[in-house]
């Protein structure tokens, strides 16, 4: 009788750890997909906010709208700020596409990107191609060959 209630306490018990397993698996599933989401969130507010830099600096807005055209008339210290800011928006979409190479939101801040002026393009061909990572590259590549 008691070799019974042993077996019977020692399944009970096995029962209850896999419970609690299978408890603990559910909750750090929610947990990571909790966290992919607050990331996917930060990095795309992070573009938005270096957008937001254009808007707000009316001398920067001169700037960026004549690097965008491409028509070269920026002087050194503006081709620098044209420059910086383009590297710095295209590290922030490679970030959300390091994070997720099938980002959506990669993909649509890129587009939106490439798609503003002819400017861009020829920054990306001169300079831009040769500052961020080969697999990088080649997506951006991927998107302007199906331009």
């Amino acid at each position: 009788m008691i070799d019974y209630v042993a077996l019977v306490a020692q399944i009970a018990t096995g029962a209850a750890t896999l419970a609690v397993a299978i408890f603990l698996a559910s909750q750090l599933k929610l947990q990571h997909r909790d966290l992919a989401e607050s990331t996917r969130t930060q990095l795309t507010s992070g573009i938005v906010q270096w957008i937001g830099l254009m808007i707000t600096d009316p001398g920067f807005t001169n700037i960026y709208l004549r690097g965008i055209e491409g028509d070269g008339s920026l002087d050194k210290e503006e081709q620098h700020r044209f420059n910086v800011f383009m590297v710095s928006y295209f590290l922030r979409i490679q970030q959300l596409w390091d994070y997720d190479n099938k980002s959506p939101d990669a993909l649509t801040y890129a587009n939106i990107m490439l798609g503003t002026g002819p400017g861009v393009l020829d920054w990306y061909r001169d300079m831009g191609r040769f500052v961020f990572k080969p697999g990088f590259v080649e997506y951006i590549d991927e998107l302007i060959e199906k331009e």
